[in-house]
């Protein structure tokens, strides 16, 4: 049963396996959050959310991978990790989600009709009252990145992607989730660097 819910996981990890990347990110700064005026950052974890249970060891792989893709990334915008947060100007948070939706398949069923035969009159024939449409199963998985005031706990920046998901093995789906937080960390303004 395990290895079962570690395949369902895997697909739902499976985020976007193949396609173009940088993805499109979704993006909000408070307004008086100033984040670019802060100079040091804790990494506090996350979450993961799915429709089945997921594998403990896959959790700490995934939370391994988006943490070392963010602190580079915010590290290489010029602010500085720290060991705690009471250290920290700024604490950094992620969610990792996916769902699951039915809709409709627009897949051809094999053996149908060609089109000149349904489109002529005489053999047009409705479909029989105990035709149900083809189904497929959808998963949308989503990567989110917070940034939360130390001392407040206000919200100061959230980035997020939000994608179709594809089957996959579950190394490639860690993998795209820690590329996908990596391109999420990529728009967090960098830090303004004062001249005196």
């Amino acid at each position: 049963m395990a290895r079962r819910r570690t395949f369902v996981w895997a697909a739902t990890l499976a985020l976007l396996a193949g396609c173009a990347t940088p993805w499109d990110v979704d993006s909000y700064q408070a307004p008086d959050g100033n984040v670019t005026a802060r100079h040091t950052f804790y990494f506090k974890g996350g979450d993961f959310g799915s429709p089945v249970s997921i594998d403990q060891a896959v959790i700490t792989t995934a939370t391994s991978r988006v943490r070392a893709a963010v602190v580079s990334e915010l590290t290489r915008s010029g602010y500085a990790e720290v060991d705690s947060a009471a250290a920290a100007d700024m604490v950094v948070s992620f969610q990792v989600a996916g769902t699951q939706r039915i809709v409709p398949s627009d897949a051809r069923r094999i053996g149908a009709p060609s089109a000149t035969t349904v489109l002529s009159p005489s053999a047009i024939q409705p479909p029989p009252a105990s035709y149900v449409p083809r189904e497929m199963r959808v998963r949308d998985g989503s990567v989110l990145i917070f940034i939360d005031d130390r001392e407040s706990g206000r919200l100061l920046w959230r980035g997020a992607v939000t994608e179709e998901t594809r089957s996959g093995s579950t190394e490639q789906g860690v993998r795209v989730i820690a590329d996908m937080a990596r391109e999420i960390a990529r728009q967090v303004p960098a830090r303004a660097v004062s001249v005196k």
